[in-house]
């Protein structure tokens, strides 16, 4: 997202933030102030200067689109724009403003999604797009030739011409130390140079010698300044208080005749005023002091950053005022509350540190014990979400490390469907280590998986007695037999109930099986935990499922054959049966480009070879509504049932029944059940081929071969939302609390389908349908 252009006609400031050292707090600063002054309702922009070690997004990380800005350009890119456009020849002698075209800045500019107060914007320029290639970018810039041979002086100038009628602040990141980019910064960029330092002489010194030095090169031929220097120091640690004062006078001292700008008695009032005490707090976490500090705390720092706030404002008037209890909080966990996700890469090198261990460590306590602490650093970084999801990430990566890493992190936080990574690790374990951590992982499911599941789990362990699980290694055999007590009773045959009752309906010449369901209660609770899978793969979260006292629901998805009792009875052609006109539906060809029909059909007049009992694929949403017009219409007025897509609580109880199953068939996956990528098929298979992955609803197919459309109340007017996973899924997508959403209505891969249900025509029957089909 780039940041929209604000209206010209401002005379704003353009404020330079330096350090000699690092360490010294100077990003926190800029943008802390950069946050106040927008909240002040004053148009901010923040450009990061630090090319060699870019970080000030940290601080603006949980409001960026791109927070790890792997896809956003910056200042390096507008740099090197500009660079190979004078190079390439660009007639300067002809046109002397030739480079205005690549003078526009902003164009690499991103908006800070907060809503501040009246017309208060916060905006950042990034370094430049933080991929592979950017250090390299960043080092081969050339920046004595960007002055001297192509005019980059000039190019600036505009930059700041422009920046300034659009912004009333533009707040610069400059590097650190004595350089050719802290030179742009402190000398030719800003109106304003903020020093920030520590109290030690080196940082001292430092600093004043740049800040003199910028001073020297920013004087008219009359010796009158143009530039203003604010020294900032930082991070003072106030227990030291006669080394304090010592440090603090020296800083004075060295600072002096810097601030001609302000009177002997104003300059007193100052070094008073913005002295930054060391918060422990703010060196472990990029957080704004606005979200975390109390207003009205005098020697905070969010109190400190608005005095320096106040003295850089001029002659504009700041508010302050205190910030929303409920905003200040929610701002705050946005920065705190970390995804397991923000640590992928730390948890990628711990797997990597786990296999070192294994290859550079003899077999003994002192591997395991390092292991061990392994396992406890990959659980410290857990996070506060998204534990359990990163876990089976990590786990299908199938390197040693990340399985091992991966089974940490279930355990941090065990779910149901944890527990085919803990049978995978008891019967594929790499090694003892990852088998015991796999044991363990059973150990905190074992109450709660389905009694399917642990029938897989007994077959695995007992595969593994006296072979890998013997009475040598007790750190094994105890929790193993331990977990063969505890399912001892698990029942050794089917144990969920499948629908036995069912009845049969003719559609044209076809013979319809629906299952008949009565719920035992009208509402159903399940606490699914977050997941997602890409954009549009995700959970309901916590829901409750709203029932009717009956419902009928097809055994099986529609077939081929039974789709072309519709399209024979020119179902495509007759416009009471749709919602679409026909220009919007000459897109619902058949293979031939000709005939309407589904996409996969080679025509109208035939189904792909072979493929009867298949279920009909390459069909939107708004072809399946007109389907169940016509079955309405065909099967003829019945006062007690109405047919329809499945709604989408009736379809998730049917796949999942009151126990909140994670498959169809129980909380273990097994590829011979239904038909996902796993069993390599590569497409659809027999409506009744799958009678192993039967649902308790008695239905197939609720997991792989097909996405189902459902009805669903959130589904925007325009689009849908579909449950099941198909043929082209994984296991860990093929579960039965996913759903895909955000579909366009009118969108017909060759992996979408459909099933029918018969919801009793009473006021309850009625109000389970999202709408009315």
């Amino acid at each position: 997202m780039t940041a929209a252009t604000p209206k010209s006609g401002r005379n704003g400031k353009i404020i330079t933030f330096y350090s000699y050292k690092g360490g010294t707090g100077r990003s926190m600063a800029l943008a802390n102030i950069a946050w106040l002054l927008a909240n002040s309702g004053l148009r901010v922009l923040t450009i990061d200067w630090d090319l060699e070690a870019p970080g000030l997004h940290r601080y603006f990380e949980p409001y960026l689109a791109d927070k790890t800005l792997e896809h956003s350009t910056g200042l390096v890119d507008f740099m090197l724009s500009f660079a190979t456009a004078a190079v390439s020849g660009q007639p300067r002698t002809s046109e002397t403003d030739w480079y205005l075209p690549y003078s526009n800045l902003l164009a690499h500019a991103v908006p800070i999604q907060w809503t501040f107060p009246g017309d208060g914007t916060l905006d950042f320029v990034p370094a430049g797009r933080q991929d592979a290639a950017y250090a390299n970018r960043v080092n081969s810039f050339n920046w004595q030739n960007f002055y001297e041979l192509l005019g980059g002086g000039v190019l600036l100038e505009s930059v700041k011409t422009k920046l300034r009628k659009l912004y009333d602040f533009v707040l610069v990141d400059s590097r650190t130390g004595v350089s050719d980019t802290s030179g742009i910064c402190t000398v030719q960029m800003p109106d304003e140079l903020v020093v920030c330092f520590t109290l030690n002489r080196q940082s001292i010194y430092g600093a004043a010698a740049a800040a003199r030095s910028a001073l020297q090169q920013r004087r008219t031929d009359e010796g009158v300044s143009t530039l203003k220097v604010w020294p900032v120091p930082m991070r003072i640690e106030p227990s030291e208080k006669d080394r304090l004062e010592i440090a603090h006078t020296i800083a004075r001292t060295t600072f002096s005749g810097l601030m001609p700008h302000l009177d002997p008695e104003q300059v007193d009032t100052y070094w008073s005023d913005i002295s930054v005490a060391y918060e422990p707090y703010y060196a472990y976490e990029e957080v704004l002091a606005i979200f975390k500090d109390r207003p009205r705390q005098s020697n905070s720092i969010l109190s400190r950053m608005q005095s320096v706030a106040r003295y850089l404002s001029g002659t504009q008037t700041l508010s302050f005022k205190a910030m929303d209890e409920t905003l200040r909080s929610q701002g705050l966990a946005a920065f705190i509350a970390r995804s397991a996700q923000d640590y992928i890469d730390e948890f990628r090198l711990l797997a990597k540190e786990y296999e070192r261990i294994r290859q550079t460590m003899k077999s003994g306590d002192n591997r395991t014990e390092q292991m061990n602490l392994l396992i406890g650093r990959a659980r410290i970084l857990r996070g506060q979400r998204d534990t359990g999801q990163v876990g089976q990430q990590l786990f299908a990566e199938k390197t040693d490390g990340s399985r091992i890493v991966g089974l940490a992190l279930a355990r941090a936080e065990p779910q149901r469907r944890h527990i085919d990574m803990a049978i995978d690790g008891i019967s594929h374990s790499r090694s003892p280590f990852e088998q015991y951590q796999a044991l363990r992982l059973v150990q905190a499911l074992v109450n709660s998986v389905d009694p399917t599941a642990l029938q897989k789990v007994r077959a695995a362990i007992e595969e593994q007695i006296n072979k890998t699980i013997t009475k040598s290694d007790q750190s094994r055999w105890l929790p193993a037999n331990e977990i063969l007590e505890l399912t001892s009773t698990s029942p050794s045959k089917e144990v969920w109930t499948r629908a036995s009752l069912t009845t049969s309906t003719l559609l044209g010449t076809h013979k319809l099986i629906l299952n008949e369901r009565r719920p035992s209660t009208s509402f159903v609770r399940y606490e699914d935990v977050e997941e997602n899978h890409g954009l549009f793969v995700e959970t309901r979260g916590i829901h409750q499922l709203q029932l009717p006292p009956i419902f009928r629901i097809a055994k099986h998805l529609v077939t081929n054959q039974l789709y072309m009792e519709f399209v024979r009875a020119t179902g495509y052609q007759d416009e009471d049966l749709w919602t679409v006109p026909p220009t919007a539906r000459k897109r619902f060809l058949t293979a031939d480009g000709k005939t309407l029909g589904p996409a996969n059909w080679p025509s109208a007049t035939s189904w792909p070879d072979g493929k009867a009992q298949h279920p009909v694929s390459g069909i939107s949403f708004l072809e399946a509504q007109a389907f169940l017009r016509w079955t309405n219409r065909t099967a003829g007025v019945d006062p007690v049932w109405i047919w329809s897509l499945p709604p989408e609580d009736l379809w998730e109880f049917a796949a999942r029944g009151e126990a909140g199953l994670t498959y169809p068939w129980g909380d273990a996956f097994d590829e011979t059940n239904c038909n996902s990528s796993e069993s390599g098929i590569g497409g659809t298979s027999e409506v009744d081929r799958f009678e192993k992955g039967i649902s308790s609803s008695g239905c197939f197919d609720m997991a792989g071969n097909l996405w189902e459309f459902v009805l669903a109340l959130d589904a925007r007017e325009d689009q849908c939302v579909l449950r099941g996973g198909s043929y082209k899924n994984s296991a860990s997508e093929v579960r039965s609390y996913l759903r895909l959403i955000r579909v366009p209505q009118s969108h017909r891969p060759p992996d979408f389908g459909f099933r029918l249900v018969q919801v009793d025509s009473s006021d309850r029957g009625k109000s389970a349908l999202a709408f009315s089909a």
